[in-house]
């Protein structure tokens, strides 16, 4: 059977067009529908994002700085103290500016301990002594208050004040470091403080003992030897004292149990880290820059002995000695650069009578303001210097005779 198509071929053509055409908009649709449904799903998102952050810098807002101009309603409940109405700001945000603090806070610490120099070098002691019966402090003020006593040997009035006075108007500080010549670096290098033990000799030079070898401090000198041919020899023939005979026998000169023991024991002894620490000498003060040279190569000028003890490449570096053109010592300049106090003495009340002894005493009252380098941890070494040239360390304090009566806990009394 045959089927005859009575449609033209243009007709049909058509036909297949109209179709493409209808397909073609049908997927045009179904992708505006898609695209729109996109962006109102994007929309939605910015929108809620803008909502958000609204929301989020009225909250930074508000705990930040709290109410302002453009942002009044701050729930006190809900948001807190704002962070700016803390004090020390800096101090409470971040870990980071918390131990940045750490370095600022050991820069500042302070050891008032160091006030017990001060008074053992500023109170006379001599033909006028001055002893002190009460002592207050103001460690933020760097201040002194106390009660004091004074005698004279001429029994003059108030010689021992202004014997008093003039110490402490012309007494200065001192602090440095030890050094060393590193040949690594072929330079010198800062000795650490805690290997270095500071006395002072009879006349009052102030030595730094330098603890060469002490754990954290610089190798010992003295390095172990291998040992030599005879030292062997000599170790062979005592083990085999100790040992035996050849048949194994123990002889008559073999050492016991005991005897071992104790010999092993000398030998750790021998060979601790204390017994390698070697004790070097340094000297603190020099008569001018020449001398501090000397002394760095090796030549101590102070030194009258024939034994050269010391050793070339320890010295002080002092940060307050000043010296002048021609290199001496300029005691002025020292003065003016490190002044023990930073005002004059301020003397409030006094008299001048008898106490029960039928003494001639002076009693009166004083206020010193400090200067705060000489307190600081940071500062090494710190020595005070009278006029006399008595010098007090940190390792030295001396506090005989400084008071009248020995301290006492006022609290403890009051209970």
């Amino acid at each position: 059977m045959f089927e005859i198509s009575l449609v033209p071929d243009v007709k049909s053509e058509l036909i297949k067009k109209l179709k493409i055409r209808n397909l073609v908009f049908l997927i045009c649709v179904i992708v505006a529908a898609a695209c729109g449904g996109v962006f109102l799903i994007l929309t939605g998102i910015t929108g809620g994002q803008g909502i958000k952050l609204a929301a989020q810098d009225e909250e930074m807002a508000c705990r930040s700085d709290g109410p302002s101009k453009d942002i009044k309603n701050c729930d006190a409940k809900k948001y807190g103290t704002p962070i700016m109405k803390f004090n020390n700001m800096s101090e409470l945000l971040t870990i980071q500016d918390q131990m940045k603090n750490l370095s600022v806070l050991n820069t500042n610490k302070i050891k008032f301990s160091r006030v017990f120099d001060v008074l053992s070098v500023i109170l006379p002691d001599d033909d006028n002594k001055v002893t002190i019966s009460s002592l207050s402090t103001d460690i933020v003020n760097n201040t002194l208050f106390f009660d004091a006593l004074g005698w004279s040997s001429n029994n003059i009035g108030y010689r021992a004040l202004e014997a008093f006075k003039k110490n402490a108007n012309r007494a200065y500080y001192d602090y440095g470091h030890y050094m060393r010549f590193d040949a690594e670096s072929n330079e010198s290098v800062e000795i650490p403080s805690y290997c270095i033990e500071e006395e002072v000799d009879a006349n009052g030079v102030v030595f730094g003992i330098y603890l060469k070898g002490k754990p954290g401090c610089e190798a010992p000198m003295v390095e172990h030897e291998e040992e030599s041919d005879e030292n062997k020899t000599e170790s062979e023939e005592n083990d085999s004292k100790l040992g035996g005979n050849e048949n194994g026998e123990e002889s008559e000169e073999g050492a016991t149990a005991e005897n071992v023991e104790e010999n092993t024991s000398e030998e750790l002894v021998a060979l601790s880290p204390e017994s390698k620490i070697e004790r070097i000498r340094i000297r603190r003060t020099y008569n001018d820059e020449k001398d501090k040279e000397n002394y760095k190569n090796g030549k101590d000028s102070y030194d009258a002995s024939d034994s050269n003890e010391h050793k070339s490449g320890y010295y002080f570096e002092s940060a307050c000695l000043k010296y002048d053109s021609d290199g001496k010592f300029d005691e002025a300049s020292t003065l003016a650069a490190c002044p023990l106090l930073t005002e004059e003495p301020n003397i409030g009340s006094s008299s001048y009578g008898r106490n029960s002894d039928e003494e001639m005493v002076l009693t009166f009252q004083t206020t010193l303001t400090l200067s705060h380098d000489i307190f600081l941890a940071s500062n090494k070494h710190v020595a005070i210097v009278s006029p006399s040239k008595q010098n007090v360390t940190d390792s030295y304090i001396q506090l005989k005779d400084m008071f009248t009566a020995a301290a006492h806990d006022i609290e403890s009394e009051e209970k």
